[in-house]
C-alpha cells in the first residue's frame, strides 16, 4: 500500500504516535460508549447514526477502533478501517465483541458497492485524506438510502487552546484570528492540501459557555 505522499506520511506519523494518543485519550475513548468528539457528546443525543441494529457500519479511519467495539456490543456489524497498522493493533487489544479490522486506504475503499448501511467518521479519515476521494468512495459502497456521519475539527479548537499539552478550555483564551498560537496548528501539515483551505464548521463559544458543533450527516 504505497499510496500517494500524504497518505504515506498520515500512515508514517500514525503509526509513530499510536501509543502516545491511546495512552493519551484511551481514558475517555474506551469509556464513553458511542460519543462524539472531544467533548464526548452521547450519539443518543444527537441522532448521526439512527438505529445501528443489525446494521453493516464502516468506521472509515477508526483508530483504536472505540467506536466499532460499541457498535458491535450495540447488535450492530462494524467494520473498522485505517491505514494505521499500529491503530489497528491498538484496536485488535481492544476488542471485546469480534469485528473485522482493515488496513486500508479511505481514499480507495477495498469493498463492492452497496456494502454498507453506515459510514461513520469521527475524527477518522474524512479529515485526513482527499474529500475529492472519500465523498465519493462512501457514496459507492454505500447502500441506497445508506447514511454518513462525520465529526471535524473546529477553529474554536485553537481558540480554546491552553498549550503544553492541556485539555481544552471551554473559554476562550486565545485570538481566533491568530491561530498561529495554536500548538495543534503542526496537524495541519498532514491533511491533504485541499482540507487545508477548508474553513471546519465551528463551535458556538459566548459568555464563556461552549455548544459543541454537532456531527455531520448525509443520508
Amino acid at each position: 500500500m504505497a499510496g500517494l505522499p500524504h497518505v504515506r506520511r498520515n500512515r508514517e506519523v500514525w503509526d509513530g504516535m499510536s501509543e502516545w494518543y491511546q495512552a493519551k485519550h484511551g481514558p475517555q475513548l474506551n469509556t464513553r460508549p458511542l460519543a462524539w468528539g472531544m467533548w464526548a457528546i452521547p450519539e443518543a443525543e444527537i441522532g448521526a447514526l439512527g438505529d445501528v441494529s443489525g446494521k453493516v457500519v464502516l468506521e472509515l479511519g477508526c483508530g483504536g477502533g472505540q467506536w466499532s467495539m460499541f457498535l458491535a456490543e450495540a447488535g450492530a456489524r462494524p467494520v473498522g478501517l485505517d491505514l494505521s497498522e499500529q491503530q489497528l493493533s491498538a484496536a485488535r487489544r481492544l476488542m471485546r465483541t469480534p469485528y473485522p479490522l482493515v488496513h486500508a486506504d479511505g481514499e480507495q475503499l477495498p469493498f463492492s458497492d452497496a456494502s454498507f448501511d453506515v459510514v461513520l467518521s469521527d475524527h477518522g479519515a474524512m479529515i485526513w485524506a482527499d474529500p475529492y476521494a472519500t465523498v465519493p468512495e462512501v457514496a459507492r459502497v454505500l447502500r441506497p438510502g445508506g447514511r454518513l456521519a462525520f465529526n471535524a475539527g473546529t477553529p474554536w479548537v485553537c481558540a480554546c487552546d491552553p498549550g503544553n499539552d492541556a485539555s481544552l478550555s471551554e473559554r476562550l483564551i486565545n485570538p481566533l484570528l491568530r491561530p498561529s498560537s495554536c500548538r495543534r496548528r503542526r496537524w495541519r501539515r498532514h491533511l491533504h492540501p485541499r482540507l487545508r483551505r477548508l474553513d471546519p464548521p465551528a463551535s458556538v463559544v459566548r459568555a464563556g459557555h461552549r455548544e459543541p458543533h454537532r456531527a455531520s450527516s448525509a443520508g
